[in-house]
């Protein structure tokens, strides 16, 4: 059997949320009354009821985590996966490696970019096929695969 002491701060929460509805609300204040002998007050605390507290509704807090996973890309080229709808990255092919610089690639950082493709060549869960792509990009960069 559930706690008693659980379901009275359950019915007393509800009470002081503002988002339940003053039906419910009185509801609750019967059910404290009639089990548990307890008279609440009608009236919330003062700083509830007079909006002193603040609280946000679904509309005002942006659900970007969609949009900014589908936004992401490795090197600028977005593709899509034919079973499902979501989207996959690639790592950028060798004419999209431009260097702006000695120490730039495409706008990244030259030497976390070859810390990258090494990673990538020695982690277990990376298939051949990318580790080979990932090999030749490296010997374009004149670094070795080892």
């Amino acid at each position: 059997m559930a706690d008693p002491g659980n379901r009275e701060r359950g019915l007393r929460a509800a009470i002081s949320n503002p988002r339940v509805s003053e039906k419910a609300k009185q509801r609750d204040r019967e059910i404290l009354e009639r089990e548990f002998g307890e008279q609440v007050e009608r009236n919330p605390p003062a700083a509830i009821s007079s909006g002193t507290k603040k609280t946000f509704s679904d509309e005002s807090i942006p659900d970007t985590s969609r949009s900014f996973r589908a936004s992401q890309t490795y090197g600028g080229k977005k593709t899509r996966s034919s079973s499902s709808g979501d989207v996959e990255t690639s790592a950028p092919s060798a004419s999209k490696l431009s260097t702006v610089d000695d120490s730039s690639i495409d706008g990244k950082d030259r030497s976390n970019v070859i810390r990258g493709l090494k990673a990538a060549i020695t982690n277990p869960h990376v298939s051949e096929k990318a580790k080979d792509r990932d090999r030749k990009k490296l010997q374009e960069l004149g670094e070795s695969a080892d």
